[in-house]
């Protein structure tokens, strides 16, 4: 039985080396919680100290929770439940959670994966094996803003990055010089995101986009499963739900309404390891393909990611850059190379890094 004996939260900042542009917003910082857990084993007294990171952004143009809501959410209402909270597994720890605190994903999340990873340094097992993932390696994707160019789209392709995903905004979107641009590389996977930028009248353009574009992201409004339904329907094309999906009854509701064939998996903005699991069986048992999508985040989160990546049923490279590909300086010892077009998971205990 396990129990957590402290945590702390470290509020940080890691620096773009470019700007990152989204139909949302331009990024220029990028603002995360460090959370430190002291994890005790009553069993044997040993005790572990695990680390998750907070991953929602500075404002509430992504979703309603920012980092100072999700902050204020663990130190006032997460902070002193976890007191009382004896756990067998991550698993009990996320359901008792989930159970006591029905919002709140991304700081629920950021706990959790902290939780994980302690136990796993208790256990001597990586989060791989925890959660059964298959893969020592998988392919990832790279994503660009909306000022991608032919030569660092052949930048990326020649780095070995299995899927390259581009930005859209319905408002700025030069239709003529995106196709020209994903027929420029006829053999290479790509992914269009548009942020919830389209609605179904400016759609059109998206049903005559060449065949190497593998799926398109979250075209319509956050609340529009029925536009997305209904679109779905009219194109041969791929869609995948990413804001719309928040919780494990969104994940629901888009299977039910077939509003998509694919889902953006963001364990933190569906409240965690756990719930992000259980979002890719649902998934899966509908027929919908699950991948991993990525949040800005740190060498933390990418850890947890790749871990996700391994599970068996992941149906596209997820979103998971180089550990150098966004930020000036990040958070630990270890970073992550692309070598051939695949990443390397994590096989140490827990999720298998050490703060710098």
């Amino acid at each position: 039985m396990y129990r957590i004996k402290k945590l702390r939260m470290i509020p940080t900042s890691l620096v773009l080396k470019q700007a990152f542009e989204t139909a949302h917003q331009t990024t220029k910082e990028r603002p995360l919680t460090v959370i430190e857990l002291l994890v005790i084993d009553d069993l044997t007294g040993n005790q572990a100290t695990g680390y998750g990171e907070i991953q929602s952004f500075d404002d509430f143009s992504y979703t309603l929770e920012n980092q100072t809501t999700s902050r204020a959410i663990v130190q006032t209402v997460i902070q002193p439940l976890i007191r009382t909270l004896f756990f067998e597994s991550p698993q009990d720890f996320a359901e008792q959670l989930m159970f006591a605190v029905p919002f709140g994903s991304f700081a629920k999340a950021s706990v959790e994966m902290a939780v994980w990873d302690a136990v796993g340094k208790l256990t001597h097992q990586s989060l791989t094996q925890m959660i059964g993932g298959i893969h020592d390696q998988v392919p990832v994707g790279i994503a660009f803003g909306l000022d991608a160019t032919l030569s660092k789209i052949s930048k990326a392709i020649d780095q070995g990055y299995e899927r390259i995903k581009i930005k859209i905004d319905a408002q700025k979107l030069d239709s003529q010089k995106l196709i020209a641009l994903l027929n420029h590389f006829p053999q290479h996977q790509f992914s269009l995101d548009a942020n919830s930028s389209f609605t179904l009248q400016t759609a059109s353009v998206l049903k005559r986009l060449p065949k190497n574009v593998v799926f398109i992201e979250q075209p319509f409004s956050v609340s529009d499963f029925v536009d997305h339904a209904a679109f779905q329907t009219q194109t041969t094309q791929t869609l995948s739900l990413d804001e719309s999906v928040n919780s494990l009854d969104d994940v629901r509701t888009m299977v039910a309404l077939r509003a998509a064939n694919a889902v953006t998996i963001k364990q933190a903005k569906l409240g965690g390891i756990t719930a992000a699991i259980r979002a890719i069986d649902i998934a899966c048992a509908a027929g919908v393909k699950p991948w991993i999508g990525g949040m800005l985040s740190s060498n933390i989160g990418r850890g947890v990611d790749l871990a996700l990546a391994s599970l068996p049923d992941i149906a596209f490279a997820g979103d998971i850059s180089e550990s150098g590909r966004y930020f000036e300086h990040d958070l630990t010892v270890e970073s992550f190379r692309l070598h051939a077009g695949v990443m390397s998971v994590p096989q140490d205990d827990g999720i298998g890094l050490t703060l710098s």
